[in-house]
């Protein structure tokens, strides 16, 4: 056997962890054989770890580093320059307008969404979504309100898309395979 090549062991206990295992596989073929093969291998493997979590039912919370991190290699790979992979530390007053600032906002303008249209109160949900962005990494150059996740909620519904519902969607198939996606959007949204 070639150095860093693996062995096709099973080592989960069902077909979920047999599947994690087979992607973590893929991913690691593709970080040491394909050519820029370490930004889609990493991106594989995050995605892999973000199904595990999402099939076995952990939480927003759970899944959140590894969203950051397949968002970073993203970024990578069309030349960005991720605050992730900075050396330099942003000074806590400054508003930073990193990609990964975008994405932590989008995501809060889809969960209120998706709690609105279960039936809570815009403006309820709202403070709830703004109380848990606020611990999030990366957000604490500013005191996020409710009525902050309300205008990053008009902002995406008024933008080029022009259809929150298809934010959602495109925020979501990125972050999850259709086959691995909750059947109730309540379940995932509410941990957010």
């Amino acid at each position: 056997m070639e150095q860093g090549e693996s062995t096709p062991v099973w080592i989960g206990r069902d077909g979920i962890e047999r599947e994690f295992a087979e992607t973590l596989r893929q991913a690691a073929w593709i970080f040491e054989k394909e050519k820029d093969g370490r930004f889609l291998g990493s991106i594989v493997a995050c995605r892999a770890v973000i199904c595990f979590i999402n099939r076995r039912g952990g939480g927003a919370e759970l899944a959140g580093p590894f969203i950051r991190i397949k968002e970073a290699f993203e970024d990578l790979e069309k030349g960005g320059k991720p605050k992730l992979f900075s050396n330099k530390t942003v000074p806590n007053k400054e508003r930073s307008r990193s990609p990964e600032r975008k994405v932590v906002q989008r995501l809060a303008a889809a969960a209120l969404d998706v709690l609105h249209q279960l039936g809570d109160p815009l403006d309820i949900s709202a403070s709830k979504i703004a109380r848990n962005v606020n611990g999030w990494r990366g957000m604490d150059a500013q005191e996020v309100t409710g009525a902050t996740v309300i205008a990053w909620r008009k902002q995406l519904s008024s933008s080029k898309a022009n259809n929150i519902e298809f934010l959602l969607r495109r925020c979501w198939q990125s972050l999850i395979p259709e086959h691995h996606r909750s059947p109730s959007p309540e379940r995932t949204a509410r941990p957010i």
